[in-house]
């Protein structure tokens, strides 16, 4: 399957990005990929990656519980990095980790884009 590909494209569309990740449904790492240097290694990555599994899950109850809809992406902005989060299906789900100063934008439409490709793939 072909998601390291489709997660460096990604990498490679946006300016300022860091590493992605393709999640399963128990946060473990499928493929993740990083394309120049920062301060976390691959098993930060697939740490944040995780992390960001049991906030969309918990996300997700407390939509059905206010019943407004699934969510389909969220972010966390932190002091040096920005991580943004979409869901796919079957539990699987894909994690951007971008520089600050990255044009949110063109991020979202290029995550937004690897989400379409990843999901013909699962």
């Amino acid at each position: 399957m072909p998601f390291r590909r489709i997660l460096s494209e990604l990498l490679h569309a946006i300016h300022g990005s860091l590493g992605a990740g393709l999640l399963d449904w128990e946060g473990e790492s499928v493929e993740s990929v990083t394309e120049r240097p920062f301060d976390a290694d691959d098993h930060d990555l697939k740490v944040i990656g995780a992390y960001q599994g049991i906030f969309m899950t918990r996300l997700k109850r407390l939509c059905d519980d206010i019943a407004i809809g699934a969510p389909r992406r969220f972010k966390l902005e932190m002091s040096g990095t920005t991580v943004m989060s979409c869901d796919l299906k079957d539990g699987y789900y894909v994690v951007l980790i971008v520089e600050p100063s990255t044009n949110e934008g063109v991020a979202w439409r290029e995550l937004e884009a690897c989400r379409e490709k990843l999901m013909a793939e699962i």
